[in-house]
């Protein structure tokens, strides 16, 4: 069957981007790629339109931040099924596509099917195992949260995620959402009645930081980025403190039990952004590209 996909972008043609694209039209049996792109600069229309066929391309250009900007690509979709695809992930060669929208035909519980990056988790045989299945906020406790992290158990990823439109067609984020409407759209999904289920594998090769970098600056700017945007999406001030200092805890706990010192100070780092961004409020909303 055939798919729509859709790939928000903003200044997006990274050293990688063509291959990012590549792998897309040898994996996926596209029925239309929704490119919504907030008026790049750096040639990311140009790479698209030379390996998408014209027939098959949407071209939308906004300057909607992020969440408003998914929410225009969805109403661009015809098929049942769609996926969303980042511009800075990787398919794998092995990407068994009609597989996973097999999934989601059998079962109409199934609102959202995603795949997981390469470094999160161990990789294990068989592709239908399921990796976590996500919760409504309302239904987490404060127990959990210190345990598992509160957008562990609520948010999913939308690297490369296989939606039912049914699903998401109705959804509305705020306007100004720039980070964290993942977490909107976990949560709409889940309010609907349908299941948001992460498979163990196959998995994805996160491209970021060939863009962006590693180290103490860019956790910091992940950070108040994120932060900045907590207030759009109603997370309890309790909930938000809880979140940050379990998880500055446990992610530095973790870090000098496997002996990375580097981890220790990029959880910190990031967390420190995160206190700082949502303090601040808006003030860092929008990660300039």
């Amino acid at each position: 069957m055939r798919i729509d996909v859709v790939m928000p972008t903003w200044n997006s043609n990274g050293p990688y981007f063509e291959i990012v694209i590549k792998r897309i039209v040898d994996n996926i049996p596209i029925n239309k790629f929704i490119l919504v792109d907030r008026y790049s600069t750096d040639g990311t229309i140009d790479v698209v339109k030379k390996l998408i066929p014209s027939e098959k391309l949407i071209i939308i250009q906004t300057s909607a931040d992020l969440a408003l900007a998914r929410a225009i690509g969805i109403k661009h979709v015809s098929t049942e099924i769609f996926a969303f695809m980042d511009s800075d992930v990787l398919l794998p060669r092995n990407l068994n596509i009609e597989k996973l929208c097999k999934i989601l035909k059998l079962d109409k519980r199934i609102g959202a099917l995603s795949l997981p990056l390469c470094a999160s988790r161990k990789r294990v045989a068989n592709m239908m195992q399921i990796g976590r299945v996500l919760k409504r906020y309302g239904e987490v406790s404060d127990p959990e949260i210190i345990k598992h992290g509160l957008f562990r158990l609520t948010s999913g990823d939308l690297f490369f995620t296989l939606l039912r439109r049914d699903a998401v067609q109705d959804w509305h984020p705020p306007h100004t959402l720039s980070a964290l409407e993942i977490f909107s759209l976990t949560q709409h999904i889940l309010a609907k009645g349908y299941l948001w289920i992460e498979l163990a594998e196959p998995c994805l090769y996160h491209l970021k930081e060939l863009r962006y970098g590693t180290g103490i600056r860019r956790c910091i700017k992940q950070g108040l980025w994120t932060g900045s945007n907590v207030h759009l999406v109603k997370i309890r001030q309790k909930h938000f403190f809880l979140e940050v200092f379990s998880r500055l805890f446990g992610g530095t706990l973790k870090s000098i039990l496997s002996r990375d010192p580097m981890g220790t100070l990029n959880n910190a780092f990031f967390r420190i952004g995160y206190l700082i961004g949502y303090l601040s409020r808006t003030r860092y909303r929008v990660w300039i590209r």
